[in-house]
């Protein structure tokens, strides 16, 4: 299975960054994947953006977990007595790490977060 999402920002010095994120099941696949959609990016910024002359520093690849239905697992898991996870974010690390530690903290204190009953497990 393979899920991709780009993103662009503007940088301090005034350049501009530009990433996609390629999630891929296989490593080697990866590779060949994340070489050509790399390739693809700058012929779309180039397309995009004709009058800069665009080049490319490096490419990456990654892999990301995920879950079936894209939201993160946070809480006490059936399995292990005395202990809180906050895993499986995708490519939302920021957005669904905030949230977790916050909900985390709640737990903690022996409180409910409203967020709970999303991200609990066995959903």
């Amino acid at each position: 299975m393979i899920h991709t999402s780009t993103c662009e920002r503007q940088t301090t010095d005034d350049s501009s960054l530009a990433e996609r994120i390629l999630l891929s099941t296989s490593s080697f696949s990866s590779k060949k994947i994340k070489e050509r959609k790399a390739e693809k990016l700058v012929n779309k910024l180039e397309e995009i953006m004709p009058e800069v002359n665009f080049i490319e520093d490096f490419s990456w690849g990654g892999t990301f977990g995920t879950t079936k239905d894209g939201l993160p697992y946070i809480g006490k898991s059936p399995e292990f007595e005395n202990t809180l996870f906050v895993l499986g974010f995708g490519g939302n690390g920021i957005t669904f790490s905030v949230q977790g530690m916050e909900m985390i903290k709640n737990f903690l204190q022996g409180k409910v977060h409203k967020l709970a009953e999303y991200y609990r497990f066995g959903r």
